[in-house]
């Protein structure tokens, strides 16, 4: 007697196709791009942040009677066409899924630029296995997840000082995934890259914004380790690390940022009194 295995419903089906479990982390971003730029939830004419860039802003955000915040929260969803199709490309499906060409090219309608930005950084990620496997190359694979995933906190957060602390973001969340898969080259040198994230945040973030992430994190991680239980070592590493950071942040607190205590307007007020 056999026994045949319990296939999802179409909602499933669709969760599991388009990834959607990742939208969890994807949308921890968007918030903290609502956080850094408020304005940008206010369409025209009360402006939004590409009011200001003349010609080019209708490159950033066409559609400019919809707010870019709220176009981006959209598109995090539209851009997940790209799973089907890489599963295509790899050879894992056999029909090219319309659904999820028509998804792809509404994103490049509600923001072109941006998604432009994270595509590129989706060949990044793919660069790696056509190229060679080195230490050069995995950074560039993990830069290139953090444009894909995190391309709405440079596009529309428009802060300067976030290439520091957030290059170093893509290389510890992506190079501990790497050592976990046995997938780096130098598990050294990764490790390295991993620990120069905590490093880096206490120059560039005050106390509320460090308490905030890491409260944030604790249902990502969660979540994590529910649908990949797996990896619940790797989220003990991160629990751990943003512990050391909370505690960092408590001996620490009237310091921060560090560059502004150093050297005073390092960086600017970004957050305004009341978001709303």
């Amino acid at each position: 007697m056999t026994t045949s295995e319990k296939q999802p419903n179409i909602v499933m089906r669709f969760i599991q196709d388009y990834r959607m479990k990742m939208l969890i982390p994807e949308l921890l971003v968007v918030f903290g791009v609502w956080y850094l730029a408020p304005q940008s939830l206010r369409p025209v004419p009360e402006g939004n942040v590409y009011s200001d860039w003349g010609l080019l802003g209708f490159l950033c955000q066409p559609l400019y009677f919809i707010p870019s915040g709220v176009l981006v929260l959209i598109t995090a969803f539209t851009l997940h066409g790209i799973y089907p199709l890489d599963n295509y490309h790899e050879g894992k499906i056999s029909t090219l899924p319309r659904g999820a060409v028509l998804m792809i090219l509404l994103s490049f309608v509600l923001l072109p630029m941006l998604v432009l930005m994270q595509m590129i950084g989706y060949f990044m990620t793919e660069a790696t296995e056509y190229m060679t496997r080195n230490e050069f190359w995995e950074r560039v694979e993990s830069v290139g997840d953090l444009l894909f995933y995190a391309g709405p906190m440079f596009f529309v957060g428009l802060q300067w000082w976030l290439l520091i602390p957030v290059f170093f973001l893509s290389q510890a969340v992506d190079g501990i995934h790497k050592i976990a898969h046995h997938e780096t080259r130098n598990v050294k040198f990764t490790a390295l890259m991993y620990i120069l994230w905590p490093v880096s945040i206490p120059f560039f973030f005050d106390p509320v914004e460090i308490i905030a992430m890491a409260a944030i994190s604790i249902p990502a991680f969660a979540f994590y380790s529910y649908i990949r239980p797996y990896y619940t070592y790797v989220t003990a590493v991160h629990t751990l690390t943003f512990a050391l950071l909370v505690v960092s942040t408590v001996l620490l607190g009237q310091y921060l940022p560090l560059l502004n205590y150093w050297w005073p307007g390092t960086i600017p007020p970004h957050v305004p009194p009341k978001i709303w």
